[in-house]
């Protein structure tokens, strides 16, 4: 039972490591290595986190004594609800797509680029409906042509490398797991980043330009920390970066860690898993802890 419990704590502690150590990681990620190995270690974390709770749920249900029991359920209370956070979460990222998707039809007809009369100056990427890149009267005027260019090489770089897919990957494990909650504003950064560079290969001015811009066009709306994909991420770092040469290209030893970081993290989960089918379907001779014994 004791190896059960340092095992089932290890997730958690993985979770909170990667909360509190996101800063120092970030800093050594290029942003398009950031965009993907931050969501899958945040995956693999909340499933680990998932098995750890169910496996002690598993074990202290089956213990037969009151106190257990009693954490037991309170365990598996907890699993449920964060499992109804995660489908309350999925349910509306499905509405927000399918209204968005009405953008992604007209875009069909647009060349994939769609303007929005509307003083508000934005542009945003909707990937649903066959993908979009939307852009508001507002922004067209208030950019010269090569930063309009930028713009929308930015957020046609959203659609090709499916940011929305990573960032709502991320998401999702963050409703499971709250502890992982400020690593998706690591991941929207870093998509805002992998973004810029991809329209700065295009012009790197005329993109630092468009983003201090828009930044500004906005400054007198915008109250809240929450911004679209015209001013998403950090904008004084994506202006800083873009003052600075492109990033080199990311050390594959660092990927490859984290990789190994995922697969051990995988396996751990697996084996929390077993706990519980060894509580619900027993095999001959074996308990809920004979795999950690």
């Amino acid at each position: 039972m004791t190896l059960l419990l340092v095992v089932a704590i290890l997730p958690w502690a993985l979770s909170l490591t990667i909360r509190f150590g996101a800063e120092h990681i970030d800093r050594r990620l290029s942003p398009q290595t950031a965009v993907v190995l931050f969501p899958l270690l945040a995956v693999v974390t909340a499933f680990a986190v998932a098995s750890s709770m169910a496996a002690l749920a598993a074990v202290l249900l089956a213990s037969g004594e009151t106190v257990q029991v009693v954490l037991g359920i309170a365990t598996t209370a907890w699993i449920l609800w964060r499992l109804f956070e995660v489908a309350q979460h999925v349910r509306r990222v499905i509405v927000g797509s399918s209204v968005a998707s009405e953008f992604g039809v007209e875009a069909r007809e647009s060349g994939g680029i769609v303007l929005v009369e509307t003083d508000m100056p934005d542009a945003f990427a909707v990937p649903s409906g066959g993908g979009a890149v939307v852009i508001t009267t507002g922004l067209a005027h208030a950019l010269s042509d090569n930063e309009l260019r930028a713009v929308i090489e930015h957020e046609h770089a959203h659609l090709r490398h499916r940011h929305s897919f990573w960032i709502q990957m991320c998401e999702i494990a963050a409703q499971f797991d709250p502890i992982l909650q400020p690593i998706c504003a690591k991941v929207r950064h870093a998509a805002e980043r992998q973004a810029d560079e991809s329209a700065a290969a295009h012009g790197r001015p005329d993109t630092l330009s468009a983003i201090a811009r828009i930044a500004l066009l906005r400054a007198h709306i915008e109250r809240g920390p929450r911004t679209l994909a015209g001013t998403g991420g950090d904008v004084v770092r994506r202006v800083q970066a873009l003052s600075e040469p492109p990033p080199p290209r990311q050390d594959r030893r660092v990927f490859a860690a984290g990789l190994v970081l995922i697969l051990a993290f995988a396996v751990i989960s697996a084996s929390l898993f077993d706990v519980v089918q060894d509580v619900i379907a027993p095999e001959a001779g074996e308990v809920a802890t004979s795999v950690f014994r």
